[in-house]
Protein backbone atom coordinates (compact mmCIF):
# COMPACT_ATOMS: atom_id res chain seq x y z
CA UNK A 1 0.00 0.00 0.00
CA UNK A 2 1.29 3.38 -0.76
CA UNK A 3 -0.10 6.52 0.05
CA UNK A 4 0.75 9.77 2.04
CA UNK A 5 0.22 9.14 5.40
CA UNK A 6 -2.45 10.72 7.44
CA UNK A 7 -2.12 14.84 7.94
CA UNK A 8 0.61 15.04 10.17
CA UNK A 9 2.96 12.54 8.71
CA UNK A 10 1.98 14.60 4.95
CA UNK A 11 3.07 18.15 6.86
CA UNK A 12 6.19 16.75 7.94
CA UNK A 13 7.14 15.08 4.78
CA UNK A 14 6.35 18.45 2.81
CA UNK A 15 8.38 20.35 5.18
CA UNK A 16 11.65 17.82 4.82
CA UNK A 17 11.56 16.95 1.52
CA UNK A 18 10.98 20.18 -0.18
CA UNK A 19 13.04 22.53 2.49
CA UNK A 20 15.77 20.28 4.53
CA UNK A 21 18.51 21.31 3.33
CA UNK A 22 20.29 23.01 6.33
CA UNK A 23 22.67 24.91 4.07
CA UNK A 24 25.69 23.34 6.40
CA UNK A 25 24.41 24.95 9.44
CA UNK A 26 24.84 22.81 12.33
CA UNK A 27 23.96 23.47 15.80
CA UNK A 28 24.99 21.07 18.43
CA UNK A 29 23.48 20.15 21.83
CA UNK A 30 26.01 18.61 24.58
CA UNK A 31 24.95 16.87 27.56
CA UNK A 32 27.21 18.13 30.13
CA UNK A 33 24.93 16.39 33.58
CA UNK A 34 26.97 14.90 36.15
CA UNK A 35 26.53 11.61 34.61
CA UNK A 36 28.89 12.33 31.92
CA UNK A 37 30.94 11.71 33.99
CA UNK A 38 30.28 7.86 34.31
CA UNK A 39 32.95 5.43 32.53
CA UNK A 40 32.48 3.12 30.25
CA UNK A 41 34.92 0.62 29.33
CA UNK A 42 37.06 2.71 27.12
CA UNK A 43 36.48 6.35 29.38
CA UNK A 44 34.71 8.90 30.80
CA UNK A 45 31.45 9.57 28.99
CA UNK A 46 32.21 13.27 28.42
CA UNK A 47 35.64 12.80 27.73
CA UNK A 48 34.47 10.20 24.92
CA UNK A 49 32.42 12.76 23.43
CA UNK A 50 34.78 16.10 23.68
CA UNK A 51 37.58 13.65 21.76
CA UNK A 52 34.73 12.33 19.02
CA UNK A 53 33.25 16.20 18.55
CA UNK A 54 36.66 17.46 18.14
CA UNK A 55 37.81 15.30 15.15
CA UNK A 56 34.69 15.84 13.71
CA UNK A 57 35.17 19.49 14.05
CA UNK A 58 38.69 18.62 12.20
CA UNK A 59 36.55 16.81 9.18
CA UNK A 60 34.06 19.16 8.47
CA UNK A 61 34.67 21.66 6.02
CA UNK A 62 35.87 25.05 6.41
CA UNK A 63 32.70 26.98 4.94
CA UNK A 64 30.56 24.96 7.84
CA UNK A 65 28.41 27.52 10.44
CA UNK A 66 28.18 25.75 13.50
CA UNK A 67 26.83 26.44 17.06
CA UNK A 68 27.63 24.64 20.16
CA UNK A 69 24.71 24.53 23.00
CA UNK A 70 25.45 22.44 26.40
CA UNK A 71 23.55 22.25 29.57
CA UNK A 72 24.00 21.04 33.23
CA UNK A 73 27.76 22.41 33.17
CA UNK A 74 27.61 24.75 35.51
CA UNK A 75 24.40 24.10 38.32
CA UNK A 76 24.00 20.81 40.09
CA UNK A 77 20.07 21.66 40.50
CA UNK A 78 18.99 24.20 37.84
CA UNK A 79 16.80 23.07 34.67
CA UNK A 80 17.26 26.21 33.09
CA UNK A 81 21.46 25.90 33.22
CA UNK A 82 21.69 26.27 29.49
CA UNK A 83 24.21 28.19 27.64
CA UNK A 84 24.61 28.95 24.23
CA UNK A 85 29.24 28.36 23.67
CA UNK A 86 29.31 29.52 20.70
CA UNK A 87 26.58 30.99 18.14
CA UNK A 88 25.66 29.53 14.87
CA UNK A 89 28.88 31.20 12.70
CA UNK A 90 31.74 29.97 10.54
CA UNK A 91 33.61 27.33 11.94
CA UNK A 92 36.37 28.06 14.09
CA UNK A 93 38.22 25.64 14.73
CA UNK A 94 40.37 26.68 17.43
CA UNK A 95 37.97 28.23 19.22
CA UNK A 96 35.53 25.66 19.27
CA UNK A 97 37.81 22.93 20.96
CA UNK A 98 38.22 25.34 23.47
CA UNK A 99 35.20 25.54 24.50
CA UNK A 100 34.37 21.62 24.54
CA UNK A 101 37.59 21.41 26.39
CA UNK A 102 35.91 23.82 29.02
CA UNK A 103 33.05 22.15 30.18
CA UNK A 104 32.46 20.65 33.41
CA UNK A 105 29.62 18.45 33.91
CA UNK A 106 27.99 18.44 37.18
CA UNK A 107 24.22 19.15 36.75
CA UNK A 108 20.64 17.96 35.08
CA UNK A 109 19.31 16.91 31.88
CA UNK A 110 16.99 19.78 30.48
CA UNK A 111 16.75 18.02 27.04
CA UNK A 112 13.57 20.02 26.29
CA UNK A 113 15.00 23.67 27.72
CA UNK A 114 18.10 23.27 25.58
CA UNK A 115 15.88 22.32 22.50
CA UNK A 116 14.04 25.39 22.51
CA UNK A 117 16.95 27.49 23.19
CA UNK A 118 18.30 26.38 20.34
CA UNK A 119 15.21 26.64 18.22
CA UNK A 120 14.24 30.22 19.44
CA UNK A 121 17.50 31.51 17.82
CA UNK A 122 17.15 29.72 14.58
CA UNK A 123 13.24 31.68 15.13
CA UNK A 124 14.79 34.79 15.55
CA UNK A 125 17.38 34.39 12.76
CA UNK A 126 15.13 32.86 10.43
CA UNK A 127 18.41 30.35 9.35
CA UNK A 128 17.84 26.82 8.97
CA UNK A 129 19.85 24.01 10.48
CA UNK A 130 20.18 20.61 11.55
CA UNK A 131 20.23 20.32 15.17
CA UNK A 132 22.36 17.13 16.38
CA UNK A 133 21.40 16.37 19.96
CA UNK A 134 24.04 14.25 22.12
CA UNK A 135 22.76 12.98 25.33
CA UNK A 136 23.71 10.15 27.54
CA UNK A 137 20.24 10.47 29.50
CA UNK A 138 16.68 10.92 29.45
CA UNK A 139 14.81 14.50 30.52
CA UNK A 140 15.08 15.20 34.11
CA UNK A 141 13.50 18.10 34.09
CA UNK A 142 9.79 17.38 33.06
CA UNK A 143 9.96 18.94 29.77
CA UNK A 144 8.08 17.19 26.72
CA UNK A 145 11.23 17.94 23.73
CA UNK A 146 9.26 15.67 21.14
CA UNK A 147 5.84 17.78 21.26
CA UNK A 148 8.36 21.20 21.56
CA UNK A 149 10.14 19.70 18.36
CA UNK A 150 6.31 19.00 16.15
CA UNK A 151 5.14 22.03 17.19
CA UNK A 152 8.03 24.49 16.14
CA UNK A 153 8.11 22.58 12.65
CA UNK A 154 4.39 22.86 12.14
CA UNK A 155 4.98 26.32 12.41
CA UNK A 156 7.07 26.56 9.99
CA UNK A 157 10.89 26.51 11.32
CA UNK A 158 12.91 24.15 9.26
CA UNK A 159 15.19 22.23 11.01
CA UNK A 160 16.23 18.54 10.99
CA UNK A 161 16.78 17.15 14.29
CA UNK A 162 19.25 13.89 15.23
CA UNK A 163 19.89 12.32 18.75
CA UNK A 164 22.82 10.43 19.29
CA UNK A 165 22.28 8.05 22.43
CA UNK A 166 25.52 7.70 24.58
CA UNK A 167 25.98 4.84 26.18
CA UNK A 168 23.20 4.01 27.01
CA UNK A 169 21.06 1.24 28.95
CA UNK A 170 18.49 -1.05 27.03
CA UNK A 171 15.14 0.62 28.21
CA UNK A 172 12.40 2.62 26.99
CA UNK A 173 14.12 5.29 24.96
CA UNK A 174 11.16 6.47 23.02
CA UNK A 175 11.32 9.60 23.98
CA UNK A 176 14.39 10.33 22.54
CA UNK A 177 13.42 8.50 19.41
CA UNK A 178 10.52 10.50 19.07
CA UNK A 179 11.90 14.00 19.32
CA UNK A 180 14.38 12.21 16.61
CA UNK A 181 10.83 11.24 14.68
CA UNK A 182 9.29 14.58 15.12
CA UNK A 183 12.47 16.64 13.85
CA UNK A 184 12.94 14.26 10.49
CA UNK A 185 15.95 12.83 11.98
CA UNK A 186 17.51 9.41 13.05
CA UNK A 187 18.30 8.43 16.66
CA UNK A 188 21.80 6.87 16.47
CA UNK A 189 22.71 4.97 19.63
CA UNK A 190 26.27 5.05 20.13
CA UNK A 191 28.22 2.57 22.98
CA UNK A 192 31.97 3.59 22.40
CA UNK A 193 33.94 6.05 20.36
CA UNK A 194 34.38 4.51 17.24
CA UNK A 195 29.86 4.60 17.38
CA UNK A 196 30.05 7.83 18.47
CA UNK A 197 32.31 9.06 15.53
CA UNK A 198 30.06 7.51 13.35
CA UNK A 199 27.33 8.82 14.03
CA UNK A 200 28.29 12.26 14.48
CA UNK A 201 29.66 11.57 10.96
CA UNK A 202 25.91 10.79 9.76
CA UNK A 203 24.22 13.70 12.04
CA UNK A 204 25.71 16.23 9.25
CA UNK A 205 25.69 14.31 6.27
CA UNK A 206 23.33 15.95 3.67
CA UNK A 207 19.50 14.29 4.34
CA UNK A 208 18.45 13.15 1.06
CA UNK A 209 16.58 15.52 -1.63
CA UNK A 210 13.11 14.40 -2.98
CA UNK A 211 13.33 11.11 -0.85
CA UNK A 212 10.73 9.04 0.87
CA UNK A 213 9.42 7.98 3.92
CA UNK A 214 9.37 4.12 5.19
CA UNK A 215 6.40 3.56 7.79
CA UNK A 216 6.22 0.92 10.19
CA UNK A 217 3.78 -0.13 12.45
CA UNK A 218 4.61 -2.81 14.48
CA UNK A 219 2.00 -5.19 16.48
CA UNK A 220 1.32 -8.24 18.49
CA UNK A 221 -2.20 -9.09 18.73
CA UNK A 222 -3.50 -5.54 17.84
CA UNK A 223 -1.26 -4.17 20.68
CA UNK A 224 2.05 -1.80 19.76
CA UNK A 225 5.16 -3.06 20.55
CA UNK A 226 8.57 -2.85 20.79
CA UNK A 227 11.06 -3.34 17.85
CA UNK A 228 14.18 -2.07 16.21
CA UNK A 229 14.01 -1.66 12.21
CA UNK A 230 16.67 -1.75 10.15
CA UNK A 231 16.49 -0.67 5.94
CA UNK A 232 19.42 -0.99 3.62
CA UNK A 233 19.66 -1.03 0.33
CA UNK A 234 20.57 -4.71 -0.93
CA UNK A 235 23.91 -6.11 -0.13
CA UNK A 236 24.67 -2.70 1.81
CA UNK A 237 23.67 -3.41 5.30
CA UNK A 238 26.85 -0.68 6.44
CA UNK A 239 23.84 1.78 4.88
CA UNK A 240 21.55 1.32 7.42
CA UNK A 241 18.80 3.39 8.59
CA UNK A 242 17.89 2.38 11.81
CA UNK A 243 15.31 3.20 14.28
CA UNK A 244 13.28 1.93 16.96
CA UNK A 245 9.39 1.74 17.69
CA UNK A 246 8.79 0.92 21.24
CA UNK A 247 5.32 0.33 22.34
CA UNK A 248 4.28 4.05 22.12
CA UNK A 249 2.22 5.73 19.57
CA UNK A 250 4.59 8.73 19.37
CA UNK A 251 7.17 6.30 17.79
CA UNK A 252 5.04 3.46 16.52
CA UNK A 253 4.87 3.98 13.71
CA UNK A 254 8.51 4.63 12.87
CA UNK A 255 8.75 6.82 10.30
CA UNK A 256 12.28 6.75 8.60
CA UNK A 257 13.68 9.30 6.08
CA UNK A 258 15.08 7.55 2.87
CA UNK A 259 17.19 7.99 -0.76
CA UNK A 260 15.06 6.31 -3.46
CA UNK A 261 15.47 3.42 -3.97
CA UNK A 262 14.96 -0.49 -3.09
CA UNK A 263 15.49 -1.84 0.52
CA UNK A 264 15.97 -4.41 2.30
CA UNK A 265 13.67 -4.52 5.94
CA UNK A 266 13.94 -6.42 9.03
CA UNK A 267 11.72 -5.78 11.76
CA UNK A 268 12.90 -7.75 14.99
CA UNK A 269 10.39 -7.50 18.22
CA UNK A 270 12.69 -7.30 20.85
CA UNK A 271 10.48 -7.48 23.61
CA UNK A 272 9.89 -11.00 22.56
CA UNK A 273 11.29 -14.17 23.67
CA UNK A 274 13.74 -15.17 20.65
CA UNK A 275 13.71 -11.87 19.61
CA UNK A 276 11.56 -13.51 16.16
CA UNK A 277 12.79 -11.21 12.97
CA UNK A 278 10.22 -10.66 9.86
CA UNK A 279 12.29 -9.69 6.47
CA UNK A 280 10.85 -7.42 3.63
CA UNK A 281 12.89 -7.48 0.41
CA UNK A 282 12.86 -5.22 -2.56
CA UNK A 283 10.42 -2.56 -0.63
CA UNK A 284 10.62 0.47 -2.92
CA UNK A 285 10.72 4.09 -2.10
CA UNK A 286 9.58 6.71 -4.35
CA UNK A 287 10.30 10.39 -4.10
CA UNK A 288 8.31 12.82 -2.20
CA UNK A 289 6.05 9.55 -0.71
CA UNK A 290 5.59 7.18 2.21
CA UNK A 291 5.46 3.71 2.06
CA UNK A 292 3.12 2.41 5.24
CA UNK A 293 4.12 -1.54 6.12
CA UNK A 294 2.44 -3.26 8.69
CA UNK A 295 4.32 -5.89 10.48
CA UNK A 296 2.58 -8.09 12.81
CA UNK A 297 3.66 -10.28 15.08
CA UNK A 298 0.82 -12.15 16.30
CA UNK A 299 1.08 -15.94 16.05
CA UNK A 300 1.31 -18.06 12.95
CA UNK A 301 0.96 -21.59 12.11
CA UNK A 302 3.00 -24.02 10.85
CA UNK A 303 1.32 -27.63 9.30
CA UNK A 304 3.75 -30.06 8.70
CA UNK A 305 2.96 -32.95 7.32
CA UNK A 306 5.13 -36.38 7.62
CA UNK A 307 4.73 -39.69 5.28
CA UNK A 308 7.45 -42.28 4.64
CA UNK A 309 6.66 -44.34 0.81
CA UNK A 310 3.30 -42.14 1.09
CA UNK A 311 1.95 -43.08 4.28
CA UNK A 312 1.24 -41.25 7.60
CA UNK A 313 4.63 -41.60 9.38
CA UNK A 314 5.55 -41.53 12.91
CA UNK A 315 8.62 -38.50 13.57
CA UNK A 316 10.08 -36.33 15.51
CA UNK A 317 9.46 -32.29 15.18
CA UNK A 318 11.64 -29.67 16.02
CA UNK A 319 11.50 -25.73 15.18
CA UNK A 320 14.14 -23.20 15.80
CA UNK A 321 14.89 -19.60 15.03
CA UNK A 322 16.99 -19.57 11.95
CA UNK A 323 20.56 -20.42 12.50
CA UNK A 324 19.52 -21.29 15.89
CA UNK A 325 20.20 -24.80 18.32
CA UNK A 326 17.41 -22.67 20.82
CA UNK A 327 14.11 -25.06 20.24
CA UNK A 328 10.79 -22.75 19.71
CA UNK A 329 8.08 -25.28 19.86
CA UNK A 330 8.88 -29.47 19.15
CA UNK A 331 6.80 -32.53 19.02
CA UNK A 332 5.66 -35.65 17.12
CA UNK A 333 3.57 -36.28 14.13
CA UNK A 334 2.80 -39.87 14.90
CA UNK A 335 0.62 -41.92 12.46
CA UNK A 336 -2.96 -40.69 12.50
CA UNK A 337 -4.54 -37.81 10.82
CA UNK A 338 -5.69 -36.38 14.29
CA UNK A 339 -1.86 -35.41 14.72
CA UNK A 340 -0.54 -35.70 10.95
CA UNK A 341 0.03 -33.08 9.72
CA UNK A 342 0.91 -31.35 12.99
CA UNK A 343 0.18 -28.09 13.79
CA UNK A 344 2.48 -25.24 15.97
CA UNK A 345 1.50 -21.98 16.30
CA UNK A 346 4.70 -19.20 16.96
CA UNK A 347 5.43 -16.62 16.47
CA UNK A 348 5.84 -14.78 13.49
CA UNK A 349 9.71 -14.99 12.25
CA UNK A 350 12.21 -16.73 10.31
CA UNK A 351 12.60 -20.61 11.39
CA UNK A 352 14.26 -23.34 10.39
CA UNK A 353 12.11 -27.08 10.85
CA UNK A 354 14.11 -30.20 11.93
CA UNK A 355 12.00 -33.47 10.93
CA UNK A 356 13.53 -36.71 12.76
CA UNK A 357 12.11 -40.44 11.34
CA UNK A 358 11.04 -42.62 14.75
CA UNK A 359 10.52 -45.38 12.49
CA UNK A 360 13.58 -45.66 10.20
CA UNK A 361 16.78 -47.32 12.40
CA UNK A 362 19.37 -44.79 12.59
CA UNK A 363 16.65 -42.03 13.23
CA UNK A 364 17.25 -39.88 9.86
CA UNK A 365 16.71 -36.18 10.04
CA UNK A 366 16.19 -33.54 7.52
CA UNK A 367 16.21 -29.51 8.11
CA UNK A 368 14.16 -27.13 6.47
CA UNK A 369 15.89 -23.77 6.81
CA UNK A 370 14.49 -20.32 6.39
CA UNK A 371 10.91 -21.13 6.22
CA UNK A 372 9.28 -17.25 6.76
CA UNK A 373 5.72 -17.33 8.75
CA UNK A 374 4.01 -14.13 9.07
CA UNK A 375 1.96 -13.02 11.70
CA UNK A 376 -1.40 -15.04 10.91
CA UNK A 377 -0.38 -17.25 8.30
CA UNK A 378 -0.18 -20.58 7.71
CA UNK A 379 2.85 -22.36 6.14
CA UNK A 380 2.40 -26.06 5.28
CA UNK A 381 5.50 -28.18 5.02
CA UNK A 382 5.40 -32.14 3.91
CA UNK A 383 8.22 -34.32 3.94
CA UNK A 384 8.20 -38.03 2.77
CA UNK A 385 10.91 -40.62 3.85
CA UNK A 386 11.66 -43.54 2.24
CA UNK A 387 12.79 -46.69 3.51
CA UNK A 388 13.03 -50.30 2.46
CA UNK A 389 12.83 -53.34 4.92
CA UNK A 390 14.90 -56.03 5.76
CA UNK A 391 13.79 -59.55 7.58
CA UNK A 392 16.94 -61.86 8.84
CA UNK A 393 16.06 -65.12 9.68
CA UNK A 394 18.29 -67.50 11.67
CA UNK A 395 17.54 -71.39 11.97
CA UNK A 396 19.72 -74.58 12.59
CA UNK A 397 17.72 -77.06 10.44
CA UNK A 398 13.65 -76.22 10.88
CA UNK A 399 14.65 -74.95 13.79
CA UNK A 400 14.76 -71.50 15.07
CA UNK A 401 17.15 -69.96 16.87
CA UNK A 402 18.03 -67.24 18.61
CA UNK A 403 20.85 -64.68 17.00
CA UNK A 404 22.50 -61.38 17.19
CA UNK A 405 22.00 -59.27 14.37
CA UNK A 406 23.92 -55.68 13.87
CA UNK A 407 23.53 -53.69 10.75
CA UNK A 408 26.22 -51.52 9.40
CA UNK A 409 26.52 -48.42 6.79
CA UNK A 410 28.43 -49.53 3.87
CA UNK A 411 29.26 -45.09 2.95
CA UNK A 412 29.72 -44.76 6.83
CA UNK A 413 30.93 -47.64 8.22
CA UNK A 414 28.60 -46.87 11.33
CA UNK A 415 26.20 -49.09 12.97
CA UNK A 416 22.53 -48.15 11.66
CA UNK A 417 20.59 -50.91 13.89
CA UNK A 418 20.45 -54.10 16.17
CA UNK A 419 18.38 -56.54 17.45
CA UNK A 420 17.80 -60.12 18.62
CA UNK A 421 15.99 -63.23 16.16
CA UNK A 422 14.75 -65.13 19.69
CA UNK A 423 13.43 -68.53 19.01
CA UNK A 424 9.89 -66.54 18.05
CA UNK A 425 8.08 -67.02 14.83
CA UNK A 426 6.70 -63.51 15.98
CA UNK A 427 10.28 -61.98 15.89
CA UNK A 428 12.48 -64.39 13.61
CA UNK A 429 12.93 -63.13 11.13
CA UNK A 430 13.85 -59.99 12.81
CA UNK A 431 12.37 -56.52 10.88
CA UNK A 432 14.60 -53.39 10.71
CA UNK A 433 12.95 -50.60 8.53
CA UNK A 434 16.03 -48.86 6.67
CA UNK A 435 17.27 -46.20 4.53
CA UNK A 436 17.53 -46.98 0.58
CA UNK A 437 21.24 -47.73 0.44
CA UNK A 438 24.34 -50.91 0.72
CA UNK A 439 24.68 -52.28 4.24
CA UNK A 440 26.82 -54.95 5.96
CA UNK A 441 24.83 -57.51 8.13
CA UNK A 442 26.83 -59.77 10.60
CA UNK A 443 24.61 -62.55 12.76
CA UNK A 444 26.41 -63.94 15.50
CA UNK A 445 24.18 -67.23 16.97
CA UNK A 446 23.60 -67.40 20.56
CA UNK A 447 24.76 -70.85 20.40
CA UNK A 448 28.68 -70.53 20.79
CA UNK A 449 29.21 -73.54 19.27
CA UNK A 450 27.72 -72.11 15.35
CA UNK A 451 29.71 -69.69 13.45
CA UNK A 452 29.17 -65.94 12.98
CA UNK A 453 28.24 -65.07 9.32
CA UNK A 454 28.09 -61.67 7.15
CA UNK A 455 26.54 -60.63 4.33
CA UNK A 456 25.56 -57.47 2.17
CA UNK A 457 22.17 -56.20 1.24
CA UNK A 458 21.14 -53.59 -1.47
CA UNK A 459 17.83 -52.03 0.76
CA UNK A 460 15.62 -50.28 -2.04
CA UNK A 461 12.44 -47.60 -1.76
CA UNK A 462 9.30 -49.69 -0.85
CA UNK A 463 10.99 -53.23 -1.48
CA UNK A 464 11.54 -55.53 1.13
CA UNK A 465 14.58 -58.17 1.39
CA UNK A 466 14.44 -61.56 3.26
CA UNK A 467 17.67 -63.80 3.99
CA UNK A 468 17.12 -66.18 6.54
CA UNK A 469 20.81 -67.60 7.87
CA UNK A 470 20.52 -71.53 8.04
CA UNK A 471 22.98 -74.01 9.95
Amino acid sequence: MRCIIFIFCFFLAFEVLSQNNSDGNFFFILDASGSMWQKTSEDYKITTAKTMMKRLVDQMPDNAQVGLVAYGHRSKTDCNDIEVLSPLQKLDRTALKQKLDAINPVGKTPIANSINETIKILETTKTKATIVLISDGLETCEGDACALVRAAREKGIIITLHVIGLALEEKDLSTLECIAQAGGGQYFPAQNSSELLDALNKSVETPPINGGFLSVKVTLDQKLIDATIKAYPPNKPKEAVTGRTYASGSTNPRLLLLPVGKYKVEVVAIGLSDKPIQIFDNLEITANDTLIKAVDFSQGTFQIKVTRNGQLSDATIGIYPKGSKVTTAQGRSYTNASSNPAKYNVIPGIYDIEIGSVEIRDRPSIRIENQVLDGGAVVELAHDFKSGELLIGAQQGSVLIDAVVTVYSKATGKQVAAGRTYKDDKNNPKSFILEPGYYKVQIKPIPKELSPKELEIEIQAEKQVLQTIKY
